[in-house]
């Protein structure tokens, strides 16, 4: 009777456990817009000491279809000093019975660093299973000790797009007596409950609804919920630190991980002493030690050292001739050092999101390192990975956000430069010949300068093949499009590049009786038109502007003029501006120009559809045609 019981029960357990993953227990509203619904989302952190941190968590999510599976994140990254105690999957169908159990032996475990690292201690464990049906649910549990605290876990609520969450938990917890700082961003409108502990906070939300992509979103870490902790006593990988402010923190990564790893050999010194024995300017010395690394050296990642935060030495760098951001770096302020140009190790968060680190909240933020020189007034920026990105150009990979400068008296919070709309400027000049009625030759001069410029540069080592495809692709409104001679400027100094384009395109002009129907904009035509979004949720973001102008000279088939020219178009809105011409230069030539202006800026929701309107303006009168028609006899 006893072994009946027993049974029975854990059965029942079972069953009332199992069917907590049940599919037809998730709340409707949180099917809307999903592809996974995230049932159960915890982790507690717990800190025992300034070289010690327990992490566990469980994680239980119902994928739906397909685009749900990359959401399921059952992996657990790690180091070489970090323990993980306990890994493992569980496979459940739509009715929470469980079908498969994964151990951590059967984890995939690979290089946490992607292809071109050299040596790295980041590994992850990842697991493999490859589903055959849906709707279906993983619970994902481990547990892992690691020595290094400066990197506290921080907690988002919403982890992306198309994604319901049902419940999400977090606390931390410092049994040390360390003091800690948290910050918590965007928690109005979200059922979240906030617990002060004696020594530690936790946080439990509930029944958070998917979003749907917007176009022209703020990025999506901007709007939803979210926890930042940070410990003011750290420990990473042997070396103790101490933190509260941007300064201090700068102070101790200058000590700790950039002390003494400047030194070069002496042959090398004197070579680049010798390089720019003649120049006097600053910025010309500094352009001719950039441009030495970008000639020797190549990029390549090693994962190596203080968590991978410490570079590896200029010494080495000098020697083996590649490195990562931090090495390459290092190695270029030793040498601009050695020649008695100072400069600084500089942390940011690159990408194009435009992500800054938070100004409010000094911790062990950041995924790159780069360059900083003050020159006089003005704060010149090298890319040190790259071995052709120009000096001073950012692009949009390090523009507009705040970034840390490593100094020997500590950190200092700046900002990188910010391209005004004008700055990222494009300019096309073309004259376009109609043969045969129907056909065109033409010759297109395109001058990029700003973000434009970092659209463009990098295509001048591009193949003829790479040439055929790219402008195949940019200009997929001129058919039978074929390229001629195909030549690029690249003026590294003033930032600006030129590309000269020839080309003809069969049958580009279309029959209407004895008319004939041309569109006069023949190379830079912008037809992009947002989606329409019915029900705005967010503000509308346009992260960076730009202006563009064109002016294209038409030589018109023998024996046709225009039946009538369009009016001049000037369309003005808080978005930008568009101007259009169509005007007769000389017997059979016309004049055809336009300027384009998109603003950047926030704007509130309601404009969507004003936004949405100008582009479908400036869509509709860069596809306007003309009718030529024959010149009475």
């Amino acid at each position: 009777m006893r072994f009946y019981l027993s049974t029975l029960l854990a059965l029942l357990v079972h069953l009332s456990y199992s069917q907590n993953f049940n599919t037809s227990t998730i709340p409707k509203e949180l099917l809307s817009h999903a592809d996974a619904v995230v049932r159960l989302d915890r982790t507690d952190v717990v800190v025992e000491a300034r070289n010690r941190m327990n992490v566990t968590s469980t994680r239980v999510v119902t994928v739906l279809n397909e685009n749900g599976n990359e959401h399921v994140q059952a992996y657990a990254f790690y180091e070489k000093n970090d323990k993980i105690s306990e890994l493992e999957a569980i496979v459940y169908n739509d009715r929470g019975e469980e079908i498969k159990k994964i151990k951590k032996r059967d984890f995939l475990d690979q290089s946490a660093i992607s292809g071109g690292t050299l040596y790295s201690d980041s590994r992850v464990l990842v697991l493999q299973y490859t589903p055959t049906q849906y709707p279906y649910t993983i619970e994902f549990r481990k547990e892992y000790v690691t020595p290094n605290t400066a990197f506290a876990p921080n907690w988002s609520f919403l982890e992306d797009y198309r994604i319901g969450v049902e419940s999400s938990e977090f606390s931390f917890i410092v049994e040390c007596g360390i003091p800690f700082r948290h910050k918590e961003l965007n928690f109005d409108g979200y059922d979240i409950k906030v617990s002060q502990l004696p020594n530690g906070i936790k946080y439990s939300g509930q029944n958070m609804s998917a979003f749907e992509r917007e176009p022209l979103s703020p990025s999506f870490q901007d709007f939803v919920p979210q926890v930042k902790v940070a410990l003011n006593q750290f420990h990473l990988e042997g070396v103790d630190g101490e933190a509260e402010t941007w300064e201090d923190l700068g102070k101790w990564m200058n000590d700790e991980l950039l002390y003494g790893r400047d030194q070069l050999p002496e042959g090398t010194v004197q070579y680049v002493q010798n390089l720019v024995r003649n120049i006097d300017d600053p910025l010309e010395i500094t352009r001719k030690v950039y441009e030495y690394v970008q000639e020797n050296t190549r990029y390549i990642s090693v994962q190596l050292g203080i968590g991978g935060w410490m570079p590896i030495s200029a010494a080495d760098v000098d020697r083996v001739k590649y490195g990562d951001c931090k090495g390459l770096t290092n190695y270029t302020k030793a040498l601009l050092k050695a020649v008695g140009v100072e400069s600084y190790y500089t942390v940011v968060h690159a990408g194009s999101q435009m992500k800054s680190l938070d100004e409010d909240f000094p911790s062990m933020q950041g995924n790159h390192v780069f360059l900083n020189v003050p020159l006089g007034k003005e704060q010149v920026w090298l890319e040190c990975t790259s071995q052709t990105t120009p000096v001073n150009h950012l692009g949009t990979f390090t523009d507009n956000r705040n970034v840390l400068k490593i100094t020997p008296n500590g950190g200092e919070l700046v900002r990188t430069k910010v391209y005004s709309d004008g700055e990222n400027y494009q300019k096309t000049e073309g004259e376009f010949t109609i043969v045969d009625s129907k056909n065109v030759v033409g010759k297109v001069k395109i001058f990029s300068k700003g973000y434009q410029y970092d659209q463009k540069y990098w295509r001048e080592t591009s193949t003829r093949s790479e040439q055929e495809e790219f402008y195949k692709s940019y200009w997929n409104y001129v058919p039978n499009l074929k390229l001629g001679e195909v030549n690029f400027q690249n003026d590294s100094q003033k930032i600006e590049f030129i590309e000269q384009v020839d080309f003809s395109s069969n049958n580009y002009l279309s029959q209407a009786g004895d008319d004939l129907l041309l569109a006069p904009n023949f190379s830079n035509r912008n037809l992009g038109v947002p989606d329409r979004v019915r029900k705005r949720k967010r503000e509308v973001v346009i992260k960076r502007g730009y202006l563009d102008e064109d002016e294209f000279l038409i030589n018109l088939p023998e024996g046709y003029i225009p039946e009538s020219l369009m009016l001049p178009v000037r369309v003005e809105t808080k978005f930008g501006t568009y101007s259009m011409s169509i005007l007769p230069k000389e017997p059979g030539v016309m004049l055809y120009k336009r300027k384009l202006l998109v603003k950047s800026g926030q704007y509130p929701k309601e404009d969507y559809d004003a936004y949405r309107d100008f582009r479908k303006t400036v869509a509709r009168y860069d596809n306007t045609k003309i009718i030529l028609t024959k010149k009475q006899s």
